[in-house]
């Protein structure tokens, strides 16, 4: 069973069972993911094991250390996995990788949102396991694809990475075996396409000049919660970022959270905005998706640290919050889309394409050793376009 799944049914109150670590492990997992770290208490994991909270700490020293071992755990069983694939061509790579995505469900949402929370140290030895996958993920497309170069064979495979690890973020779900399919059917579009030779095309300036208190605090807080994490910036940064002691932010916001909802509420607003512009210029349902790839891309590229607030932060707003309801209608217009192109797609099945072309351009967006990759924004571009077919 995977560490995962979330199917395992928690013993009776007062027994011991011997797997007890690995359920409590798995409920917290499931936790974390769905409800964000900092917003997931000791008591809320033993509650979903089934005992109280003094056995909890039977096992772990505290919360950092549940989240580090469920993270570690999961890169554990993700490094055990990897010699499998030495020997497969690339349809049965890709297999290989989206079962062991699958098996390994949270591990993306959890490393990418929730590690933030670990010490230093913790982090250094979890990243020391992401890059030993990275790289072997790397040398096995140059193996399966010599003629690219190693920065193009590098963006591929993360990209690949990318477009799988997708299923992290959402709790979408098709039966196993239609959902391994699909995967891999998508690993596949990444790992055999042909990067574009042509030189990379001049982005939209979307960028305004920021003027006004609120305007400057915004901007100052978007980088804080893209690289720190909501729960860890307080409103003495977001002061400080912008040169005022802490409580005079409040002079412009009601609290943290409501900046949080405007800066989410500002980039809803420039991502609808180019939806609109694509289904008004568009010729035909090819066109009108590329156009909204394309410009989720640039927007992506270009502002990375909004992207990444407005995939990571929103699990923090409140559940009524517009925020969360214009992220919805959003995905929502861009699954239309798909499906008016490919009318045999399911609502599930083309959201999960939609998520996976999202999360390549918000991973490669934050990955700066990519930047330098020739023709990065047009092969990000070509990618997204190829796990939407």
């Amino acid at each position: 069973m995977s560490t995962f799944a979330g199917t395992a049914t928690p013993p009776p109150r007062g027994t011991r069972p011997g797997n007890r670590r690995e359920l409590i492990r798995e409920a917290a997992a499931a936790l974390f993911a769905r409800h964000g770290y900092a917003n997931v208490a000791i008591s809320d994991i033993a509650a979903a094991v089934n005992v109280g909270p003094s056995a909890i700490y039977r096992h772990y020293a505290g919360k950092a250390e549940v989240l580090y071992d469920v993270v570690d755990v999961a890169l554990e069983h993700t490094l055990a996995s990897l010699p499998a694939a030495a020997e497969a061509d690339l349809p049965g790579f890709a297999r290989i990788l989206a079962a062991n995505v699958l098996d390994n469900r949270l591990v993306g949402v959890l490393w990418q949102r929730e590690a933030r929370e670990l010490g230093e140290a913790e982090r250094a030895r979890l990243q020391k396991k992401i890059r030993e996958i990275n790289r072997w993920f790397t040398a096995e497309v140059t193996t399966r694809r010599p003629e690219l170069s190693p920065a193009r064979a590098e963006l591929l495979a993360m990209c690949t990475l990318a477009a799988l690890t997708s299923v992290s973020f959402h709790r979408l779900t098709l039966p196993r075996p239609q959902f391994d399919s699909l995967l891999a059917e998508l690993a596949l579009r990444v790992l055999t396409l042909d990067p574009p030779a042509d030189p990379d095309p001049e982005p939209a300036t979307r960028r305004k000049r920021v003027t006004g208190r609120p305007e400057r605090l915004l901007e100052a807080a978007i980088p804080l919660f893209a690289r720190k994490g909501y729960a860890a910036v307080s409103i003495d940064d977001i002061g400080a970022a912008v040169g005022i002691a802490g409580p005079s932010v409040y002079n412009h916001f009601p609290s943290k959270h409501d900046i949080l909802a405007e800066a989410m509420k500002r980039g809803h607003a420039q991502l609808s905005a180019d939806l609109l512009a694509a289904t008004r210029q568009g010729s035909d349902p090819d066109d009108v998706l590329r156009r909204v790839t394309n410009s989720y891309v640039d927007l992506a590229l270009d502002q990375p640290d909004l992207i990444a607030t407005l995939i990571s932060e929103s699990v923090h707003l409140n559940l009524d919050s517009g925020g969360r309801t214009a992220q919805r209608a959003y995905i929502a217009d861009w699954v239309t889309l798909v499906r008016a192109r490919n009318p045999a797609d399911f609502p599930t099945v083309a959201r999960i394409k939609v998520q996976a072309a999202q999360m390549v351009a918000n991973d490669i967006a934050r990955a700066p050793a990519l930047r330098r990759v020739p023709g990065l924004r047009a092969t990000v571009r070509e990618v997204c376009w190829a796990l939407q077919q």
